[in-house]
């Protein structure tokens, strides 16, 4: 990490840290840093040999450390470098704008019909509970006509639910906002629930963070809608190849036991599992740029994607 980072120009390197030292939640805000960060590189490096090399080297290393929790990461990063390679630009800065702004205006199109589709169902609910963020859900919370209640339930380890509560606050919307061990004490209260999605299989399994198959368990036994919204870039076709998710792990020791005596933390273990699966059956429905899908129907759309 160190050997790349230390390559990176100034501004890169501020973006780089931003990422690996989770400042900025949410896969589509990571893959416009990395790619603010090949702008950054092809435009500071003067020698494109030099450039190019570096923009490979920060691309993969991101696919291989973000893309194991959000494949997202992977699929967005192989299509901007697929723009790259087909621009006309004479020079590596040109090609390297042409790439960004290709798959940014695409994704804008693709993101655009999503809030349509989510605002259009959501609108019909009263209170909403979000769990963790998501980008995607809060654009969709920021288009929303009604006023409505939003409940927030926030993550102890990873503080993904904060994020929601200023573009809940502006648009007036009443918010409460509770641990998320508290979330079966409100949920009578709730209409329907919503989360993103880090990634997701073909056959409808969603991955997010640890809390969001809580949720799924106590919606499905009290007959709550538990809304998916996400872009289809978000795939991971790999699980068609017999090839599934790693456990996700991280240590928790500096979020759970800050105030702990350092003797009694050194005997316990706090690694504690990032990224669970909903399986397709808790799921009522994703929420994408080509519609409103039951789980079942998300391999027939990817596949009609090819």
């Amino acid at each position: 990490m160190n050997q790349i980072r230390d390559r990176l120009p100034e501004k890169a390197k501020t973006l780089f840290d931003d990422i690996e030292e989770g400042r900025i939640l949410g896969a589509s805000n990571h893959i416009r840093m990395i790619a603010e960060m090949f702008v950054t590189i092809s435009s500071t490096i003067t020698n494109e040999p030099e450039a190019s090399e570096l923009v490979d080297q920060v691309s993969n290393y991101f696919k291989k450390t973000r893309g194991e929790s959000s494949y997202a990461i992977v699929n967005a990063l192989n299509l901007i470098g697929q723009y790259i390679e087909d621009a006309h630009d004479s020079s590596f800065a040109g090609k390297v704008r042409f790439g960004v702004s290709e798959y940014f205006e695409q994704e804008a199109s693709n993101i655009s019909l999503v809030v349509e589709y989510s605002k259009a169902l959501l609108d019909q609910y009263q209170t909403l509970m979000v769990f963790d963020y998501s980008s995607t859900v809060d654009k969709v919370l920021k288009a929303m006509d009604k006023c409505r209640n939003v409940i927030i339930p926030e993550s102890r380890v990873i503080n993904g639910g904060y994020p929601f509560v200023r573009s809940c606050a502006e648009k007036g919307y009443h918010i409460h906002f509770i641990p998320d061990s508290d979330m079966l004490t409100v949920l009578k209260e709730v209409d329907a629930a919503v989360i993103g999605a880090e990634t997701f299989y073909p056959d409808g399994t969603a991955f997010n963070t640890a809390g969001s198959d809580i949720l799924a368990e106590l919606c499905q036994s009290r007959k709550i809608p538990y809304y998916v919204l996400t872009p289809l870039l978000k795939a991971d076709p790999r699980s068609m190849q017999g090839i599934f998710k790693k456990k996700i792990t991280r240590n928790e020791e500096d979020s759970l036991a800050a105030s702990w005596p350092e003797e009694l933390r050194n005997r316990v273990d706090f690694n504690a599992v990032e990224l669970v699966a909903i399986p397709p059956e808790q799921i009522t429905a994703y929420v994408t740029e080509k519609g409103i899908l039951t789980p079942s129907q998300l391999f027939t759309v990817l596949y009609e994607r090819k």
